[in-house]
């Protein structure tokens, strides 16, 4: 596998520049790890809001700071896009 070419950018903490959590996006999709082994790292650099992070070998999801834009979906194996809410439709 190829991999892509990425700028250098200064990096810091997951979330650090947000004032608040993305508490007040409604994301219709969330990132869901299905299987560890098949997530490439390189995706770290990927998510726009820092929402993933490492975590030993472990890659995390942070759903406090997640938008759900599947951009980690997208660019790795592992990781599938789930519905966030699986409840009755059209009642709220």
């Amino acid at each position: 596998m190829a991999l892509k070419e990425l700028p250098v950018v200064p990096s810091g903490d997951p979330g650090s520049l947000a004032e608040s959590p993305n508490s007040a996006i409604q994301r219709l999709y969330r990132p869901v790890i299905t299987d560890q082994n098949q997530v490439n790292p390189i995706i770290l650099l990927y998510c726009p809001d820092g929402a993933l992070s490492l975590t030993g070998d472990e890659i995390i999801v942070s759903y406090k700071l997640c938008k759900g834009c599947g951009i980690c979906a997208k660019e790795s194996k592992g990781i599938e896009m789930v519905p966030e809410y699986t409840g009755p439709r059209g009642i709220f």
